[in-house]
């Protein structure tokens, strides 16, 4: 079902591309750096234990002066899920790689619950990206 929230997710940004920084904005995380644009795609990945399950996040990456300098993924989370959290890793690492930028990767999450279920779930030790957990219970509300 979080497929749907993250491809309405990549539809609304790429509509209107600062709604990923708004959404960002509502995390603890770092100020964004300097930009002047913003690039909205969706990242896809399958995992090797689920080769037939696609799973999608949306992305936004801000630049400045063509340099890439970050990109923030956005992944939907209805209750805590381990089997997609366990995409989190690869998704960040895939946009790191494929972007060469710091990645920091975004948990929506409908409850406070998740969102802490969220952080606890995300230590992936430091490699140059991050979680933050965010609690959007008027986005994710009677899902």
């Amino acid at each position: 079902m979080s497929i749907e929230y993250n491809e309405l997710l990549a539809m609304l940004m790429e509509t209107r591309p600062e709604f990923a920084t708004d959404l960002y904005h509502a995390t603890d995380g770092p100020d964004l750096p300097d930009y002047d644009s913003i690039a909205v795609s969706r990242r896809t990945i399958t995992l090797p234990w689920q080769p037939n399950r696609l799973r999608v996040c949306a992305a936004a990456a801000y630049a400045k002066d063509g340099k890439r300098l970050l990109a923030l993924l956005f992944d939907a989370v209805m209750e805590p899920d381990a089997a997609q959290a366990e995409s989190w890793l690869q998704f960040l690492t895939d946009a790191q790689r494929g972007l060469s930028c710091v990645v920091a990767f975004v948990v929506l999450c409908r409850d406070a619950n998740t969102a802490h279920w969220a952080l606890r779930y995300s230590e992936v030790g430091d490699i140059g990206c991050y979680v933050l957990p965010v609690v959007i219970p008027s986005l994710l509300a009677n899902a």
